[in-house]
């Protein structure tokens, strides 16, 4: 009986379908602190590979002129967009709340010219789903703070 135990496991390995024994355990903490990983190197991405890997293939992106972009015109647009290279975007006030294979992440992104100055402050809300043992992206909106 172990034998055949043994084999549906390699077999499962073989076809590219992870057993369950070898799943990583996953806790609030650890999946708090892998979607505040994500959000950094969302932040941060300059390239569409990184947007690929974060965003799911249904992911959507409402914005503020009543379209709703589809993960891939979302990073066509990005692509094409990137801010300048001295600016730099730091997190505020950032809430990570995870309901089961589900979570949101509220917060606030600010972005500073070379010299310091602040230029754009921007409210967003992340929904993201546990997926094929991984945290991906299903939808994002932002919306630029007035001052």
């Amino acid at each position: 009986m172990r034998w055949f135990r043994f084999l549906l496991v390699l077999a499962s390995l073989m076809a590219g379908q992870p057993s369950d024994a070898f799943q990583t355990a996953r806790s609030p903490e650890s999946d708090r602190k892998a979607l505040l990983s994500i959000e950094d190197e969302w932040l941060h991405a300059r390239d569409s590979a990184t947007l690929e890997r974060i965003l799911a293939d249904d992911f959507v992106h409402p914005v503020a002129q009543g379209v709703f972009l589809s993960k891939a015109e979302h990073i066509e647009w990005y692509v094409k967009h990137l801010p300048p290279l001295e600016r730099k975007t730091r997190f505020d006030q950032v809430r990570v709340r995870i309901y089961g294979d589900t979570a949101v992440v509220n917060g606030m992104v600010i972005a500073n010219d070379a010299s310091g100055k602040e230029v754009d402050r921007s409210v967003f809300t992340d929904v993201f789903v546990y997926r094929d043992g991984r945290w991906q992206a299903v939808n994002a909106q932002e919306n630029r703070v007035s001052r």
